[in-house]
């Protein structure tokens, strides 16, 4: 019973919370200057228990590993993961740019993010990498269409 009234909160708080941000995916990469302050990391999280899988996504490793905690309280953790991903700040709070998935492999590693244009990922791959690229990748939403 705790459980589920813990899962429909977080279920009701996610819904509103996108409901109160809703953006469109508008050409504005005229008007925003991608610069590497303004991107952040974002941490996508899910867990597989005995009782179901749950996801979700945080703005911090401790709050990713929180949620998970949360989610499986009282269940037995069969698998969890979390991963990284770079992201413009203002685009983080609205899934709907999730548009185009990149990543890169350079001398010093790898880094993978989100972009709500490909001009945008190729932007922040030139950032995150600073010129060291040996591969990268950018795959658009089969979801999208302009």
């Amino acid at each position: 019973m705790k459980k589920s009234i813990l899962t429909l909160v977080m279920i009701a708080l996610s819904i509103s919370a996108n409901a109160t941000e809703k953006r469109t995916a508008v050409n504005n990469e005229n008007t925003t200057e991608i610069t590497a302050d303004k991107i952040i990391i974002v941490y996508d999280w899910s867990v597989k228990t005995d009782q179901g899988s749950y996801s979700g996504t945080a703005r911090s490793l401790e709050k990713a590993e929180s949620r998970i905690a949360m989610t499986a309280a009282g269940e037995i953790i069969l698998d969890k993961k979390i991963e990284s991903y770079y992201q413009l700040a203002d685009e983080a709070s609205n899934p709907m740019l999730r548009l185009y998935f990149w990543e890169v492999e350079t001398v010093n590693g790898t880094a993978k993010g989100f972009s709500g244009s490909e001009n945008h990922a190729l932007k922040m791959i030139q950032l995150i990498s600073t010129n060291d690229i040996l591969t990268y990748k950018i795959i658009r939403s089969a979801e999208f269409e302009r």
